[in-house]
């Protein structure tokens, strides 16, 4: 019985830390703008020269961390982007309501592979008012994979 909670955290853990996970959150900001936050796994060896981010909605381009792409008509001066270690936030002014819109997340960090995508349909009258509270609540996973674990590691000490 001794091995099951020593065993068990582990596996959850080494389970959790081999997934390149990708989710994306969206929200309004005060000023009724749309922002987005794709949160990702670094890979193990980042390439600073490939690491790029992108938001395209409808194969158009949004914005982009390249500073050579340049955004669609639609998009053009409207989209910035912010990239980091972990996160890929965009902030899009003007957003309008009248319909859903498909954004894609593509974060590429290595010369080699694809990218990965995660995508998100946003409706504006469905959003939140960005806060720290939003944040969280799309980020439960991590506090759920904790919470489970936690007691099987306590057992331990």
């Amino acid at each position: 019985m001794m091995w099951l909670t020593l065993i068990a955290p582990l596996c959850l853990l080494g389970f959790a830390a081999a997934q390149t996970s990708l989710t994306i959150a969206s929200c309004l900001t005060k000023e009724q703008n749309l922002r987005m936050v794709c949160t990702f796994t670094p890979a193990p060896t980042p390439d600073p020269k490939q690491s790029v981010c992108s938001f395209t909605s409808d194969t158009k381009l949004v914005a982009s961390s390249d500073a050579s792409a340049v955004a669609d008509s639609p998009y053009k001066n409207r989209g910035e982007v912010k990239f980091d270690q972990k996160t890929c936030q965009l902030d899009l002014t003007g957003f309008s309501n009248d319909k859903p819109q498909n954004f894609t997340c593509s974060i590429k960090q290595t010369a080699t592979g694809p990218p990965a995508l995660k995508l998100a349909t946003v409706e504006k009258s469905k959003l939140a008012t960005c806060s720290a509270w939003c944040i969280l609540q799309h980020s439960a996973v991590v506090f759920l994979l904790v919470f489970l674990t936690s007691p099987l590691t306590l057992e331990l000490l």
